[in-house]
């Protein structure tokens, strides 16, 4: 087991005096700034995915219903012109 020494105490400093929280140190806001940030841009690229997924859904759907809709116009001429033969 490894063993630490430990700084006496200095005069004035020490658990005597009331601590008045954890210090701020100046980067820490450049840190909390970066990080609030980066959320933001990935709630932005998130609502931008999904905008398009929704947009890729839709154009295929009608797409979809353009085909079905040609198939089922060009089965009723086929019907038609062999009904004429």
């Amino acid at each position: 087991m490894m063993m630490t020494r430990r700084r006496p105490l200095l005069q004035g400093h020490g658990a005597e005096q009331p601590s008045s929280g954890p210090k701020e140190r100046p980067d820490q806001a450049a840190r909390l700034a970066m990080k609030q940030d980066r959320a933001r841009d990935a709630e932005r690229a998130m609502q931008e995915y999904q905008a398009e997924r929704r947009a890729v859904l839709a154009n295929a759907e009608r797409l979809r219903a353009l085909r079905l809709a040609r198939e089922a116009n060009s089965e009723t001429i086929a019907k038609v012109l062999a009904k004429k033969d």
